[in-house]
């Protein structure tokens, strides 16, 4: 049902997983901090919600711009499962923005493979990711995979490693200048680097524990399948497809680094693992192995509300 369903690209789905979204909505409530649920926190959370939609739809546009997977939506309703499954998400600002600037910065990366306007793309994505940085420090590990793509061009040059550094700089430059009009004061800078917090002991909540290894297994079983196909890809499609994987593993660095160890964090695995997982789906033969993987999306973030 659902494989036939999602399998096709219909306006329709989109409304669906946008309306799935809300269940992570009002399942965030829970994960409130504060025991009276005041107009304010509705309303900043409701916007984070629109932001989140949004992030789907810009999502949508990165597979299918650069056919990243074939014509259906399995990316977005596997991306709003990840999402429901961690409500915690709608209580975090800075990792949602710096997510969806990733976001951004990805969808410039995978088009490097055209080698149209390759400057441009490179200093918008080095840009999205500086911004991204300034929500969450270590989004600033997106520079890798970006180099890789800058060093998979056929027609790169030697100045094109340094427009990434323009980008950043360009951020940076802005940024302090605007604090220094507006507040007289660089202590942001300081509390830029935040410190090494190596601390998961919320990870022991069965909230967070058990989407965590859910996650975390397939994550590991789609990325050997993913590296065991390399050899087997067009060569035209290898450069995204390593350049995927190459964000995912970095993905998982940022979550592993974050300062702010909620379960929130994985949010910036989500948008790259799952078009990892989309192209598992599409080449899995096995009908009802696919359909109940599909249900466990569905009934898995309901089962959590238990916990």
């Amino acid at each position: 049902m659902l494989t036939n369903f999602f399998g096709k690209s219909n306006p329709i789905n989109f409304f669906i997983c946008g309306a799935y979204l809300l269940i992570g909505f009002f399942a965030s409530f829970f994960f409130s901090t504060s025991e009276l649920i005041n107009t304010q926190e509705v309303l900043i959370k409701f916007g984070l919600w629109m932001v989140l939609v949004f992030s789907i739809l810009l999502l949508d546009f990165v597979i299918r711009k650069n056919a990243l997977t074939g014509i259906n939506t399995f990316g977005i309703f596997v991306y709003s499962g990840l999402i429901v499954m961690l409500p915690i998400v709608f209580t975090e600002v800075n990792i949602i923005f710096s997510s969806i600037f990733l976001l951004l910065a990805l969808r410039r990366m995978v088009s490097l493979t055209s080698e149209k306007n390759i400057e441009k793309k490179i200093l918008d994505a080095s840009l999205y990711i500086a911004i991204a940085a300034l929500f969450h420090f270590w989004s600033i590990l997106f520079l890798l995979p970006l180099y890789f793509g800058i060093i998979r061009i056929t027609s790169a040059s030697f100045r094109l490693l340094f427009i990434p550094v323009v980008g950043i700089f360009t951020v940076l430059v802005l940024t302090i200048t605007i604090h220094l009009l507006i507040f007289d004061s660089l202590a942001w800078f300081l509390s830029w680097l935040p410190a090494l917090n190596l601390d998961f002991s919320a990870y022991n909540k069965a909230s967070i524990l058990v989407p965590s290894a859910f996650i975390a297994t397939l994550l590991v079983w789609t990325l050997v399948l993913r590296i065991m196909k390399f050899s087997s890809m067009p060569r035209k499609a290898q450069r995204n497809y390593r350049l995927l994987t190459i964000s995912t593993l970095v993905s998982v660095v940022i979550l592993f680094l974050s300062d702010t160890k909620t379960g929130a964090e994985i949010l910036f695995l989500c948008a790259p693992l799952t078009i990892v997982i989309t192209n598992y789906l599409e080449h899995l033969n096995d009908f009802w192995f696919k359909e109940i993987l599909l249900w466990v999306f569905v009934l898995l973030p309901v089962g959590l509300l238990f916990l």
